[in-house]
């Protein structure tokens, strides 16, 4: 039997999008006239956070070779979106405290979303799977 693997491909949506998010701007500030960029390449404390955004993207390639055994696989799926929609919340903790007269957010900070969702939809065709192979385990 034949599988619609469809959740490899919201995988590797999720990969692409956390990849862009790790090297684009998340945020302009304004301080006193002068406008910055804040990207994760900018300061020391913004490393870490570049560091999982490249680790969610790892993880899913990583989730993608795990077909074979589809229960892992799907575990995998909730720890990806789940530390991913933490990145977030941390980032935009982050950006929010810090010290400006105008902060704008980026349009890059989306791409988190984005890669949540399609963790789940990859979660959701998972299951589809690890069901329709459960019933023809029972027609045997």
């Amino acid at each position: 039997m034949v599988l619609q693997r469809w959740q490899s491909v919201f995988l590797l949506i999720a990969a692409i999008a956390m990849g862009v998010y790790a090297f684009s701007t998340i945020a302009t500030t304004t301080v006193a006239g002068a406008t910055s960029e804040v990207t994760m390449l900018g300061g020391s404390y913004m490393w870490g956070f570049m560091v999982v955004s490249l680790l969610c993207s790892l993880l899913a390639v990583l989730t993608i070779f795990k077909y074979r055994t589809l229960k892992p696989q799907r575990r995998l799926c909730i720890m990806g979106g789940a530390i991913t929609a933490f990145l977030l919340a941390s980032v935009l903790i982050l950006v929010n405290g810090m010290e400006s007269d105008a902060l704008t957010l980026g349009w890059s900070n989306m791409l988190p979303i984005v890669a949540v969702i399609m963790d789940l939809l990859a979660y959701r065709g998972i299951s589809n799977d690890i069901k329709i192979l459960s019933s023809y385990d029972r027609i045997r």
